[in-house]
């Protein structure tokens, strides 16, 4: 996962105020710590095997990557059957560097063969809050943006709001 910088988190959560109130949303914030955006997922475990854990690690050593800018410039609902929808901050704008980071996150642990999402195309986002009503894309006057410059293994306590970090990883060409 990526984590933003304690002032791109800063401004993600002023534009989830801001929007909260333009749409009559309902749901509380996320609180900051627990905002990222998920690069690839490795599984729903009650216990967190740590055989998958020690296989991601070394995977994630493996990865070569540049620090590199990520430009979040939307807002938008996106869709869960049956369930609260996530308002997110988002882009669709090709980030080949995030795309490229991804990609060997990816590659590293279907060649471990460990559980992981190949292929199709990511749209970072991270998630602000959790509401019943949608949101439509809507274009920001100011994107939000910061710069990569790691990229972290976490274990999400399901339920919990908890974030326990596993590991970290800089980016250093």
């Amino acid at each position: 996962m990526l984590r933003p910088t304690i002032e791109a988190a800063s401004e993600a959560l002023e534009i989830a105020q801001a929007r909260r109130y333009a749409h009559s949303l309902t749901g509380p914030s996320r609180p900051r710590e627990l905002l990222h955006v998920t690069l690839n997922g490795i599984g729903a475990y009650r216990r967190l095997p740590q055989d998958i854990v020690f296989g991601a690690e070394q995977v994630a050593a493996t990865v070569r990557a540049r620090p590199f800018d990520l430009v979040l410039d939307e807002v938008m609902s996106f869709s869960h059957p049956g369930e609260p929808q996530a308002f997110v901050i988002s882009s669709r704008r090709e980030n080949e560097a995030l795309q490229d980071l991804r990609r060997q996150i990816q590659e590293g642990l279907y060649e471990a063969g460990l559980p992981y999402n190949l292929g199709g195309h990511l749209t970072p986002h991270m998630t602000l809050l959790y509401d019943r009503k949608t949101v439509l894309p809507e274009k920001l006057n100011r994107p939000v943006q910061w710069n990569i410059r790691e990229f972290l293994l976490i274990h999400s306590i399901y339920g919990k709001s908890e974030h326990n970090v596993v590991g970290r990883w800089p980016l250093l060409g």
